[in-house]
């Protein structure tokens, strides 16, 4: 009886058979899952408790002021603001610089690699964009 079931699904269209419609095929949203490891990639902005970015920042205060002193001397004055993303693991990602009144390249792009390697905690209901304005 199995064989005859088998038979029936491999020779589609016998008088009086049915034949069972193929499942329909994955839509766009489907394979951007698949893709993007089951996040929405199309979720909310993400959210921290008020003070904790500042308070990542006041922590590792010590790698901006390294940077300060190998890059910069006494001779800086002025502002960087730099913008990021705090992704699903609290990695800082996608750190750019926004504006500068500094005319210090090294200095801004050393300050700025401080920030990528910060580790911020996991923000809630998706990746958080944020920025800073760093004076001197």
């Amino acid at each position: 009886m199995l064989l005859v079931f088998v038979v029936a699904l491999i020779q589609p269209g016998r008088a009086g058979e049915t034949v069972p419609s193929p499942p329909p095929a994955p839509s766009v949203s489907d394979d951007a899952a698949d893709l993007d490891g089951g996040f929405d990639l199309d979720a909310e902005e993400g959210s921290l408790p008020d003070g904790a970015v500042a308070e990542v920042l006041k922590k590792n205060e010590w790698a901006v002021t390294d940077c300060a002193s190998r890059l910069g001397g006494r001779a800086l004055h002025g502002r960087l603001e730099l913008t990021w993303e705090i992704g699903l693991t609290g990695a800082a990602t996608n750190v750019a610089k926004k504006e500068s009144e500094l005319k210090n390249p090294p200095f801004e792009e050393c300050i700025t690699k401080a920030v990528s390697r910060m580790k911020f905690p996991a923000p809630r209901g998706g990746v958080m964009h944020t920025s800073h304005t760093f004076s001197f």
